[in-house]
């Protein structure tokens, strides 16, 4: 352990942490900050990792007993302290309409579920929210009710309009509800199998146009009124609405499930497919009109997707903790938000000094590295090379849109 290099990431952390989050004991604070300096050094969260990157001339398992003490300490609670960070954090979003997108994920086997909240911040997501649940399967509105209220509450004074993003295990007409009763919008994806009634008005299906001979310019899909507009109106399900791969539909007015608990807006598409995965028919309800850029919006969803990756195998192998209770994961990853913010933040910093600071990490011509691995790999390069090149943490993130990672040649 090189405990010169912990007490220089310490110094760059603590001076914002402790300038904006207020606690009762500074030692809650400061093993905080500790355990988010072990986890950016060790890339892991086991404690016994943490605790060896935490100096001092205590046995190793006096350190790990004091990151154990933390992460049980009931006065440590999450939201508080994590709060005011985020506050500071989204200062200048207030502007611009920000995504959240909601996830899931398994830890400690198929015993606990991760779900989190988080917003999406350069083709990542940053944690916003956060709840551990018990066992597997798809969870309900009413367990995840009090966090997303408390995000609602949270961003509302901060951004414009809040557009909320989810996948088929989050198509239950309730959770359109609970979008409704937080005041944001929302494009969800629903199963195939699905059950609506359409509208008479706004069915339509675009489908591509031959392939133009060279010099006439690309094809455009042109617009062909959907073929069971002529009946007095639909119902089935989605999948037999007919759409062809290479086609885009657009149903307004849709009343959703057999029991016609929903009017909606629809979507229907297939995706691209790829060599591990082949095309799929893809369903979005929305309270937008239904269109293209429904679509648009959809495909960022995978960025909490990925922001799960980075957690675990590609960051901080959240995957392998031991941990096994509830609420000491929580605390857990309110450690691991902190760690995840710097390295958006600093991969903030790397694209704006220039190419060449991008290129000493990121071989590639092109970008071929997430905002969350370039501030990763960014860190520990200065941690190698010359860590007086780190900037202070800063807790501030710019509303920033990048274009997706460009795959490195295999």
């Amino acid at each position: 352990m090189n405990s010169c290099t912990s007490d220089e990431l310490y110094r760059r952390i603590a001076p914002t942490l402790e300038q904006l989050v207020e606690v009762r004991h500074r030692r809650h604070l400061i093993n905080w900050i500790w355990i988010v300096v072990g986890i950016l050094q060790a890339r892991k969260v086991a404690l016994s990792e943490i605790a060896t990157h935490i100096p001092g001339a205590a046995s190793a398992a006096s350190r790990v007993t004091t990151v154990r003490r933390w992460l049980k300490n009931l006065r440590v609670d999450p939201w508080t302290l994590y709060r005011p960070v985020l506050e500071h954090a989204l200062a200048g979003w207030h502007a611009r309409e920000a995504t959240v997108v909601l996830d899931g994920t398994m830890l400690f086997g198929d015993r606990w579920q991760v779900y989190r909240l988080a917003l999406l911040h350069g083709g990542r997501a940053i944690p916003l929210v956060w709840v551990i649940l018990p066992g597997t399967g798809l969870a309900d509105p009413e367990d995840l009710w009090t966090v997303l209220e408390r995000a609602a509450e949270f961003l509302r004074p901060r951004v414009p309009q809040v557009l909320f993003l989810a996948d088929r295990g989050f198509r239950d007409c309730d959770w359109v509800g609970l979008c409704q009763h937080l005041g944001w919008h929302y494009a969800i994806r629903v199963a195939h199998t699905t059950t609506v009634a359409l509208s008479r008005d706004g069915c339509y299906v675009l489908k591509p146009r031959p392939r133009p001979r060279a010099g006439h310019g690309p094809a455009r899909p042109t617009r062909h009124l959907w073929k069971g507009q002529r009946r007095k109106g639909w119902r089935g399900q989605i999948n037999a609405l007919g759409v062809q791969p290479g086609q885009r539909a657009y149903f307004q007015h849709v009343t959703f499930t057999a029991t016609h608990e929903l009017d909606t807006q629809l979507t229907v598409t297939w995706t691209t497919g790829s060599d591990r995965q082949p095309p799929e028919l893809l369903a979005l309800i929305s309270d937008r009109p239904a269109a293209r850029a429904r679509l648009r919006e959809y495909a960022r969803r995978p960025g909490i997707e990925e922001s799960f990756r980075d957690d675990k195998s590609a960051g901080f192998d959240l995957a392998h903790t031991r941990l096994n209770d509830p609420v000491r994961l929580e605390r857990l990853l309110l450690a691991v938000a902190i760690a995840t913010l710097w390295c958006h933040e600093l991969g903030e910093q790397v694209l704006a000094t220039g190419d060449a600071q991008r290129r000493a990490i990121d071989p590639g011509t092109q970008r071929e590295l997430s905002l969350f691995q370039l501030g990763l790999r960014w860190l520990k390069r200065c941690l190698s090379t010359g860590v007086h090149r780190l900037v202070t943490f800063r807790a501030r993130l710019r509303h920033v849109a990048l274009p997706p990672v460009r795959q490195a040649a295999t």
